[in-house]
């Protein structure tokens, strides 16, 4: 009898090493998430590129958008974007003249984050097309599917309880 997918996958020794018990690729969680962040993006990257950002450097105009005068390190958690990878892009931001920094008054090794006038008409311009494209998106699933993953995303993120001075990376 030819052994089954099944039994291929929980064969404890397979050609001299011991395996554990995994599911098939296309079910991993990690990558299904992955190819799913990668399905979104594909609506959003030509609208970054037409105005010359990278992802990481809209996630950093949105935040600053919403808080004014942030700190590096409030700004690295909300943004997902690891202190390192922060540090260099800042400097990008303020070299097109879409970002400030300055000293915290009382701490002066603490740095401070902000906009732009132009950087925040930067933002009121790409919020306008980035709606358009959000109205795209939800014609194609609809909006009580799109309301149910952002429901299922954020509760799966709530039980994951990351610890918050680790962001992400993208």
């Amino acid at each position: 009898m030819a052994p089954t997918k099944t039994s291929a996958r929980t064969n404890p020794e397979e050609n001299g090493v011991a395996r554990a018990t995994t599911r098939p690729f296309n079910q991993s969680l990690p990558m299904t998430l992955m190819r799913a962040r990668e399905a979104v993006m594909q609506w959003f990257r030509p609208h970054l590129r037409q105005h010359d950002l990278t992802e990481q450097q809209w996630r950093i105009l949105r935040v600053l958008a919403e808080e004014r005068s942030t700190d590096m390190l409030s700004l690295s958690k909300r943004c997902s974007i690891q202190p390192p990878s922060l540090s260099r892009t800042i400097p990008l931001l303020v070299k097109r003249g879409l970002v400030k920094r300055c000293s915290h008054g009382n701490d002066q090794r603490r740095i401070l984050v902000d906009l732009t006038p132009q950087g925040r008409n930067l933002f009121r311009t790409m919020s306008e097309e980035s709606a358009a494209i959000y109205a795209q998106l939800e014609g194609e699933i609809g909006s009580e599917r799109l309301r149910q993953i952002y429901s299922v995303l954020q509760d799966l993120i709530a039980r994951a309880k990351l610890p918050e001075e680790l962001p992400s990376e993208e």
